[in-house]
């Protein structure tokens, strides 16, 4: 057993990304999607993202990794996640398959539990952690000290007491003689990412809380464009056609939503999510769950899931409804998907130049720490 385990404290880093959009789509005079390569990101100094071959990206962060934890006196093995093998384009006439099949996903799975459960070749199925072996050998202190190496004491529940620089484990029990409260740095995992991504300011959550006005401002932009605000009334005069009177995509969202799940939850009754073991107390509960199998727990909670009859033929019912309005709003929004692309590209590369020399300062002053 170990006696003594180094952990690193440092200052607090924000782990969180932003999603950049890519926008696929030209100007009305033709101009290709190279027109639009202007952005927020752009102007901020995020790389060209198109370029990054994120498998190598990953294993130089995983041999960082490793010796980050080795300085820190802990083994780790560089762990090599699964090839998914690629992405699997997803066409339209699947997109059109998978609506005319389950709707909305409202009540499909209901009635067809097992259509969940469809075997694929997972890459995950039989893949393990090469460092599991290593952290069940350790006592439950030292492997909470190993993930705040790992991940920082972010990677524990709540901020951690440590000791300046060190924390040192005696058995199972952490002594220290100066207390005081770690948020977390992210740890070895934090560091090894930083190392890789390099000046890209865009991983860091300052440049998120600093950016976010941009990004509320141009989506107010956005939306108040007039090509958007005519292709909406285009989506809208497409859906009245097919028998659906919603103003946008975002009313149609909440309402039909709202209104299936409703007529879904009426044909199931209030039983039918009732939990099992009301009425039962507390001892029963606790034997129950000391001798029975996996297969008994998953019995007594499906008991109150066979659907009968009569709440079958309401659920099939509803079910032909999803299906007819997930088609149509799936044929009306084909011409407004694609117009949302151009405006949004068309909007941001605008925008960004409008604010070009502020986006600028602002990242300087980002990368200095200012």
């Amino acid at each position: 057993m170990r006696s003594r385990v180094w952990v690193r404290l440092g200052v607090v880093l924000g782990t969180a990304s932003v999603l950049v959009t890519a926008c696929s789509a030209g100007k009305d005079d033709g101009a290709s999607a190279d027109d639009h390569k202007v952005t927020i990101a752009s102007l901020m100094g995020a790389p060209d993202y198109s370029t990054i071959d994120y498998n190598a990206q990953q294993q130089q962060v995983e041999e960082l990794v490793a010796e980050c934890m080795a300085n820190e006196g802990w083994e780790y093995i560089p762990v090599k996640y699964p090839d998914s093998g690629g992405a699997v384009e997803y066409t339209d006439e699947d997109e059109v398959a998978r609506v005319s099949r389950e709707g909305l996903g409202i009540t499909y799975y209901l009635l067809y539990p097992a259509s969940g459960e469809i075997p694929v070749d997972d890459p995950w199925a039989n893949w393990v952690n090469p460092n599991d072996a290593y952290m069940e050998s350790l006592s439950d202190a030292e492997r909470t000290a190993y993930y705040v190496s790992l991940s920082g004491s972010g990677g524990v529940d709540g901020p951690v007491l440590y000791q300046t620089g060190v924390a040192r484990l005696e058995g199972d029990a952490a002594t220290v003689d100066k207390i005081v409260v770690d948020n977390g740095d992210g740890g070895c995992q934090r560091e090894a990412y930083d190392a890789v991504s390099g000046d890209d300011i865009t991983a860091s959550a300052a440049y998120q809380e600093a950016i976010q006005g941009y990004y509320e401002e141009l989506q107010q932009r956005f939306e108040a464009d007039p090509r958007l605000v005519s292709a909406n009334e285009t989506w809208s005069a497409c859906m009245k056609d097919a028998g659906y009177d919603y103003e946008n995509q975002q009313a149609y969202y909440e309402g039909i939503y709202a209104e299936l799940q409703k007529r879904t939850d009426e044909a199931l009754g209030p039983d039918f999510y009732k939990d099992p073991m009301e009425g039962w107390t507390q001892q029963q509960i606790d034997d129950f769950y000391a001798t029975a199998t996996p297969e008994e727990v998953d019995a007594l909670y499906d008991q109150s899931r066979n659907l009968t009859d009569d709440q079958r033929t309401q659920l099939e019912a509803i079910l032909v409804d999803e299906i007819k309005v997930g088609l149509a709003e799936h044929t009306c929004s084909k011409e407004l998907n694609d117009a949302s692309q151009e405006i949004n590209a068309d909007v941001e590369q605008q925008y960004a130049l409008e604010h070009e020399d502020e986006l600028k300062v602002l990242a300087a002053s980002l990368s200095s720490g200012d």
